[in-house]
């Protein structure tokens, strides 16, 4: 394996690891200090917006990988493909932040922020992170492909993943898995399929990080909130439209955009619940108290 790459690895282990040791606690505790409680499904009062140590931990990491890509004078490609990835990133988590910050939270669902707007004349919460996601996501498309339908494709991509994960985390550590789902996808479609941007390396430390906070969130003592859904989506669906074909990006907005509709009317906890491996799959990595 080529050395430059295994020091990209390593970082992308490593870091998070470090940080998740160093950083947990203290996360933690200015997450409580913030008043950032919820009640889960179970009317108990945990933590929210664990989805900032995930930022964190992947975002140091990448932040080290990129300078040793500026150091070793690697490709362009792959170092405008990691700095797209970063800031996007981090873009999303801070739309996801304000989300999880916002008192307002009466309001759920595309119907209802959209009702808002229009019965109300008032941007809530939700509105604005649709917005900021929505923009970034435009952008980084038009960073990634300049004006053609690979753009929109990933523009549509990017803007939904987020959203998909936000519909699934209404359960312990079942927004993770979806994100783990969408990545094997991404992977299994064609991750190194030639033409396309270098992406894999970058989805490490994300992967890590979520791998490191996975025990906590399914224990039911930390949720990753918006900010948490809004990044690993954004990173689920980045590593869909840089690595799947044109055609297996539309098939997988056609999918997020099922879903999407089905969500209005549809109670995907209960469709999961019925079915018995999709159950046993939910509640896989969960102590029996959170089940």
């Amino acid at each position: 394996m080529d050395a430059k790459l295994m020091a990209l690895l390593f970082l992308g282990v490593v870091v998070p690891a470090v940080g998740h040791r160093l950083l947990f606690a203290a996360c933690l505790r200015m997450l409580n200090r913030k008043g950032m409680i919820r009640k889960n499904f179970r009317d108990e009062d945990v933590i929210t917006g664990g989805g900032v140590a995930v930022f964190c931990y992947a975002a140091a990491a990448q932040a080290a990988m990129l300078l040793v890509c500026l150091i070793a004078a690697e490709a362009s490609a792959m170092l405008r493909v990691g700095v797209l990835f970063l800031a996007g990133s981090a873009s999303m988590a801070f739309w996801g932040w304000l989300d999880d910050c916002s008192p307002d939270k009466a309001v759920k669902g595309f119907r209802g922020h959209f009702g808002a707007l229009w019965k109300e004349r008032r941007m809530t919460s939700g509105m604005w992170k649709a917005w900021g996601g929505g923009s970034t996501a435009l952008l980084v498309s038009l960073a990634l492909y300049g004006e053609t339908l690979s753009a929109l494709a990933a523009a549509g991509l990017l803007a939904l993943s987020p959203n998909v994960l936000n519909m699934f985390d209404l359960r312990p550590a079942r927004a993770l898995k979806v994100f783990a789902l969408l990545a094997a996808v991404a992977v299994a479609g064609g991750a190194f399929a030639s033409g396309k941007a270098p992406c894999w390396v970058w989805m490490v430390p994300v992967a890590a990080a979520a791998a490191l906070v996975f025990r906590h969130d399914a224990a039911g003592r930390l949720m990753l909130g918006d900010t948490g859904a809004n990044y690993l989506g954004f990173a689920a669906g980045f590593s869909l439209a840089t690595n799947l074909s044109f055609a297996v990006q539309i098939a997988m907005l056609l999918v997020f955009a099922i879903l999407h509709l089905l969500a209005e009317f549809v109670s995907f906890s209960r469709v999961i619940q019925s079915v018995g491996w999709l159950n046993r799959l939910d509640q896989w990595g969960r102590p029996a108290e959170t089940k």
